[in-house]
């Protein structure tokens, strides 16, 4: 039976917000306009009716880790957030638990797809995709994987590095692309299912951490099985100075050459992307994924997204993980991205604002979803996930633009409803799908004893620590053909 959403604040697109009726039939949107008669009707009148948007990057293994570390960029945070050696395992149920925190928080800030870049083994699969299932929340489980030694993918000082944990490191052996290969189909055959809101992706983790037979094969797999891929690439400066020691050209020229650049391809972050490079991912179809928050915490550098978005790149919008972030709201998020670029020192009409920060959540958002013509928008024959945000919050009071007080503005406060693939998965406040006060009393348990168990891995991050910030300072005096960050006066 259907469902008519009566007299809403309707988001039509292009920043037009009008009163209309959006009709839901099998799990999509059946029309969005004039008034409509079936007989199943919720007065909207309250709401403003608007796309789910799309957390286009994060890392769920992450969840456990929120508020842990400050004034770290990212390879010298990678030591912690990360551990080298020592990394202790998870059972199924935190596993699920952790997820469950995450997905939580991205539905109640008005997200109903997430890809989740997911680092983990595994077995780890099964109760990643059962807390999504529960929650209704859409996803795109990208699997991490890497098949270089750590040494070999960060600049650091050896002469840093006692011998005996340099052979440590040399005797820690990744999967090779075979067994990531294995890994990645039997994922399929198990969890994709697109229709049923679960899809898998590949999911190199940068050009540097993989061998060129690994990203060959991601390519070539990828054509094969119909599949996304997702990868870091050029999130900092000593990403970029790795890329042209390693291959004497940029990453984005290195993996064109290998063939790998494809519409199927996301890269996340792009901030040190040269002019030459972002015309390589305009003419190669390539989705770039911009992660305001977290590039500003670990220092990375601000992606030149109005440039991309100039060259007509797609452009979609998250959050990154949990301790680069220190939370999986949409919102901020959004918000950052609405504000960050106007510090480009260009015409102000060049700025990204409200309408663009917007687009890149939510129709930028569905083609690194790998569902560009179901995702992101209120048309017919769009999945029906969609958000209903209370104008009677303070968000909206008083009502003077739609669009830039969802963008500007808006809260968690203002979400009502959340509705996915036609079901309610947050309805008047209450998160339907699982118990949420049992899940947060479960993540308060466990969290001390989990984040304990890793003080292993950490003391071995602070072993290394000078090492790589020795590598960090280096790559900072280093010209790499561009400048994303801002230079003291």
């Amino acid at each position: 039976m259907a469902l008519v959403l009566r007299n809403g604040l309707v988001d039509l697109g292009g920043g037009k917000f009008e009163r209309a009726d959006v009709v839901v039939e099998d799990g999509r949107i059946a029309s969005v306009g004039a008034r409509a008669t079936q007989a199943e009707a919720l007065d909207c009148t309250r709401f403003a009716v608007v796309p789910g948007m799309i957390n286009a990057h994060a890392h769920s293994n992450e969840n456990w880790f929120r508020g842990l570390w400050d004034n770290l960029p990212l390879e010298p945070w990678m030591l912690f957030s990360y551990p080298v050696l020592a990394a202790p395992a998870q059972s199924a149920d935190e596993i699920y638990t952790r997820t469950l925190l995450g997905g939580i928080e991205l539905l109640r800030s008005g997200a109903t797809t997430v890809v989740d870049f997911l680092y983990d083994n595994e077995d780890a699969l099964e109760p990643v995709v059962r807390a999504y299932r529960d929650l209704g929340l859409r996803a795109l489980i990208a699997i991490g994987m890497g098949d270089r030694a750590y040494h070999e993918t960060v600049v650091l000082d050896s002469g840093l590095v006692s011998r005996e944990m340099i052979s440590r490191l040399e005797r820690e052996k990744p999967p090779t692309w075979a067994e990531w290969s294995d890994i990645a189909r039997r994922a399929v055959e198990r969890y994709h299912r697109p229709d049923e809101g679960i899809t898998i992706c590949l999911a190199p983790s940068g050009p540097q951490r993989c061998t060129d037979e690994m990203l060959a094969g991601c390519a070539a797999l990828a054509d094969e099985l119909d599949l996304m891929i997702h990868i870091h690439v050029l999130e900092t400066r000593m990403q970029a100075v790795s890329g042209r020691r390693m291959y004497g050209r940029t990453l984005p020229e290195h993996m064109d050459a290998l063939g790998f650049l494809s519409p199927r391809v996301c890269f996340e972050h792009g901030i040190w992307m040269t002019p030459s490079d972002m015309e390589l991912v305009r003419d190669r179809g390539v989705t770039v994924v911009h992660n305001p928050v977290s590039n500003m915490k670990l220092g990375s550098g601000i992606a030149p997204i109005p440039e991309l978005l100039g060259h007509g790149v797609n452009v979609a919008l998250g959050t990154d993980g949990m301790c680069s972030n220190d939370g999986n709201d949409m919102f901020a998020t959004l918000k950052t991205a609405a504000l960050l670029h106007k510090l480009w020192e260009v015409d102000f009409e060049q700025w990204l604002g409200a309408e663009e920060a917007w687009r890149i959540a939510t129709v930028g958002g569905a083609t690194a979803a790998g569902d560009r013509d179901g995702l992101g928008s209120l048309e017919p024959g769009r999945r029906a996930d969609l958000v209903l945000l209370d104008l009677e919050s303070i968000v909206f009071t008083p009502l003077n633009n739609p669009l830039r007080q969802v963008a500007l503005g808006s809260t968690t406060l203002a979400v009502s409803s959340v509705m996915v693939g036609g079901e309610w998965r947050v309805r008047d406040g209450r998160v339907t799908g699982v118990d949420e006060a049992a899940v947060l009393a479960e993540g308060r348990a466990r969290g001390a004893e989990i984040v304990a168990r890793h003080d292993e891995g950490f003391q071995i991050g602070q072993e290394l620590l000078a090492s790589v910030r020795a590598g960090w300072l280096e790559a900072m005096r280093t010209d790499v053909g561009v400048e994303r960050k801002l230079a003291r006066s």
